[in-house]
């Protein structure tokens, strides 16, 4: 069981990919990391459940916005989802004009990115685990295919939610802007869907892992776990 460096996550530890887990451990595991730090770019990791959820709903402003800083594919344009919210506020008229007292409200309109943002609190993380989460974009979701089986297999050893075969939900608007981009966990294709479709879409979390989660031994399908110690 390898320690994660101070301040990293309080208390926390990491587990290597050939470890079983009890019980107790499958309760604390808060991610697997899809990505570790290289070429410049941090460990990122996904949250273990998952959710099926609309890009937004048809009454919020970003149905029929066309937000070209949400734009990206697998290798190109928007690649870093983890301002997405800020770029999503900053187009939509009913976010520009919230209030701490209205924000929550407003962001219930934009159900997938909502659970993202939310995911840390919605499932009891602490420390720094418990805030950054975000909507993976379509790059961010190519990652973890290209890595799929090794971190389907730890998030069952979790207890967690498995990509398998399912369609998953990108922050990337389409070109056709009443349409997001989507991630075929099938074969890895690219495809698109109305932003308020909820059928057969599924949502993932993912977030930066910083300080200790970024070491060398840190690799794809590792777990860092919660703040409760194991």
């Amino acid at each position: 069981m390898f320690s994660i460096a101070s301040g990293a996550v309080d208390s926390g530890t990491m587990l290597p990919k050939e470890l079983d887990l009890s019980d107790t451990q499958k309760a604390n595991v808060a991610a697997v990391i899809v990505r570790a730090a290289v070429d410049g770019k941090p460990a990122l990791g996904v949250g273990i459940v998952h959710c099926r959820d609309a890009w937004c709903t048809t009454g919020a402003s970003d149905y029929n916005t066309n937000i070209t800083a949400l734009q990206g594919d697998k290798t190109s344009g928007y690649m870093n989802g983890s301002n997405n919210w800020e770029k999503l506020v900053g187009a939509c008229e009913d976010l520009k004009t919230v209030t701490s007292e209205t924000i929550e409200t407003e962001a219930q309109k934009y159900l997938a990115f909502n659970y993202c943002r939310k995911y840390g609190e919605t499932n009891n993380l602490t420390g720094e685990l418990r805030n950054g989460w975000y909507l993976p974009t379509m790059a961010e979701l190519y990652t973890i295919y290209k890595n799929k089986t090794r971190i389907d297999e730890n998030l069952l050893k979790a207890g967690g939610d498995q990509f398998d075969y399912h369609y998953y939900r990108s922050c990337c608007q389409h070109s056709d802007y009443y349409n997001a981009s989507v991630l075929v966990f099938v074969d890895g294709a690219s495809d698109y869907y109305s932003k308020d479709n909820i059928d057969g879409m599924t949502t993932c979390s993912v977030r930066v892992l910083t300080s200790g989660h970024s070491r060398s031994h840190c690799e794809a399908g590792e777990l860092p776990q919660k703040k409760v110690k194991i």
